[in-house]
């Protein structure tokens, strides 16, 4: 039996993407017969009631650890703050994090594969010092490439700061046994950054399909068509530009579902427009509602982030069948995935009213029922765990 440790910053029952993909992750590797423990932190990320009350926490090593188990995984969670609270009372946080995370993993038993989690790229240290005193292996799983993102949103300014962390990321990814990422632009730039041929996998993220069709009737005049973001509201999200897209469209209802640093923003952008709604997050159980009074859900992405990230939310909204209206650079990974799907359309700035009110004459249920098939039969759970289980298999 392979023993299997999963570090990562979040994790079930926090209720963001990530969380329920190495949530997903753990449980499969688990079934396929592997040992799996997992080292994360106590939900802090976007809060689900009903999620925590299904994998309940309790003190391990009080009051550094907690613990819970998930589907016959034992989780170990390092408290961690509301990701609201002050950013240098956030930054110290993650060092904490990491800190204890080590010690955890250290103390956890036999390890023969270790998976690191990104992000930050700071866990990729102590995957490695737990590679480095465990005798194990450790497997790096790029969701966003740092420090390019922050580099190019305008995060990261300093010169020196710059240079350590693009170092940092080339030591992590020379001593790992295995570099992991989910779209070809991410693994092309990884390529060129690992001497060893063959150690960079591209392994998608998997889609969650829904359990029973969400749908609305076909748009009528009698109500609004219905425009739809959920998620955190940031700034790599560009969503400026689809409330000034509908602000002349008194026709088409645009909800806000989700939080974030740039909705006091877009609140202010949007004062004075009857169309716009804000809501706060949902958990996941409210989410089929909220797929179901929506008709187009929308996904921006900053030029400057195109090649380092993409969101995981869109292998959820075509599994709920529901078609897509994404504003992203025309040569990305996200456009690209867009157009391969048939689930949307992809456009621009400049073009995202137009596209909006072109949609509303397509058949979406016909676009949704095309997004759906092509991540049913690429992106299944099944086919990308059995990818991770592949991987372990022969790193250890």
């Amino acid at each position: 039996m392979k023993n299997v440790v999963i570090l990562s910053l979040i994790f079930s029952p926090d209720n963001v993407s990530t969380a329920q993909i190495m949530a997903g992750l753990a449980e499969d590797l688990k079934k396929g017969g592997c040992g799996v423990k997992v080292v994360s932190t106590t939900p802090h990320f976007h809060r689900d009631p009903s999620l925590e009350a299904e994998q309940p926490l309790r003190w391990a090593f009080w009051p550094f650890v907690k613990k819970s188990d998930y589907h016959g995984v034992r989780v170990y969670h390092v408290p961690m703050p509301d990701k609201s609270i002050w950013p240098p009372l956030r930054l110290l946080s993650w060092i904490w994090f990491h800190i204890v995370s080590t010690f955890v993993c250290l103390f956890i038993g036999k390890i023969d594969v270790l998976i690191a989690c990104t992000p930050p790229l700071t866990i990729g240290l102590g995957a490695w010092l737990v590679g480095v005193l465990k005798r194990c292996r450790y497997v790096f799983n790029v969701q966003e490439v740092y420090p390019d993102i922050a580099v190019n949103l305008g995060y990261m300014k300093n010169r020196l700061v710059i240079r350590f962390f693009k170092w940092l990321e080339r030591f992590i990814y020379k001593h790992a046994g295995a570099v992991t990422t989910i779209t070809p632009a991410m693994y092309e730039k990884i390529v060129g950054r690992v001497v060893e041929k063959g150690k960079v996998r591209l392994i998608p993220n998997y889609v969650e399909l829904e359990a029973a069709r969400v749908e609305r009737a076909p748009y009528q005049e009698e109500r609004p068509f219905t425009v739809t973001y959920a998620g955190n509201m940031g700034v790599p999200q560009n969503l400026g530009v689809l409330v000034e897209a509908v602000r002349a469209m008194p026709a088409v209802r645009l909800l806000f579902v989700g939080d974030g640093g740039d909705r006091k923003r877009l609140e202010k952008l949007a004062e004075g427009m009857d169309n716009v709604e804000f809501r706060g997050y949902r958990p996941l159980s409210e989410m089929p509602g909220v797929y179901a009074e929506s008709d187009l859900f929308y996904v921006g992405q900053d030029a400057h982030a195109a090649s380092d990230g993409i969101p995981s939310k869109i292998y959820r909204i075509l599994g709920a069948r529901k078609p897509l209206v994404v504003v992203a650079p025309p040569d990305g990974d996200l456009a690209a995935f867009v157009r391969a799907s048939g689930g949307g359309v992809a456009t621009t700035d400049e073009g995202l009213a137009d596209t909006i009110r072109q949609m509303r004459t397509m058949d979406l249920a016909a676009i949704g029922e095309a997004g759906y098939r092509y991540v049913k039969d690429g992106f299944s759970r099944e086919k990308i765990t059995g990818m991770y289980a592949a991987l372990v298999e022969e790193l250890a």
